[in-house]
């Protein structure tokens, strides 16, 4: 009986969470060339530094079969070292930018209350970095900075609802390489 109360307990405090992305661009996917490119682009993703949820899963679908219309190819290179001589490459790294320490606080007390006692952060969120290179040669390094407003509040439970209508990480993610690929056009057209 126990075990049921505490499973309840867990399921009410984490399903009392609010959370919404912000600073992240608009825009809609890259249109569909009938003729792509010739050229096959290399990429490389890090690890995300910690727990992710759907952002890395959307960078590898984009760069994996998203690119098909733009790219003749594509290929993932696992060793970040092993920068290709000849071709277009892109090296994706994903910094987290940690949430404040008064939120920390008072997310562990929100927590300990089982969420009673309301938290919130407006900060936490990443970093992300596309570094495109040519020819083994840095072309440009393009960033992009989502945030991530997050309130927790056992009182938010009536209108949980609200993160259907918000953008996922995973959105989020693909926003961003969509951005990205907008961005490169310039560099990528000399090509």
């Amino acid at each position: 009986m126990k075990f049921v109360h505490l499973l309840f307990l867990l399921i009410l405090t984490f399903s009392s969470c609010i959370t919404r992305y912000r600073d992240y661009p608009i825009i809609d996917p890259p249109a569909k060339t009938s003729n792509p490119s010739k050229i096959k682009l290399f990429y490389h993703l890090e690890p995300f530094p910690i727990l992710e949820f759907g952002g890395y899963a959307a960078l590898k679908s984009f760069f994996k079969t998203g690119l098909k219309s733009q790219f003749s190819d594509t290929e993932e290179i696992f060793d970040p070292k092993n920068i290709p001589q000849k071709g277009v490459y892109c090296k994706v790294s994903t910094q987290w930018t940690p949430i404040s320490a008064p939120a920390l606080i008072f997310g562990y007390l929100s927590m300990a209350t089982a969420t009673i006692l309301p938290a919130w952060s407006s900060n936490e969120g990443f970093d992300v970095t596309y570094s495109l290179y040519k020819d083994g040669q840095k072309v440009k390094d393009f960033t992009y900075s989502p945030r991530r407003s997050i309130f927790l509040w056992i009182f938010t439970l009536p209108v949980i609802w609200v993160n259907l209508i918000t953008s996922s990480e995973e959105e989020v993610f693909k926003a961003t390489s969509y951005q990205f690929i907008e961005d490169a056009k310039p560099y990528l057209n000399q090509l």
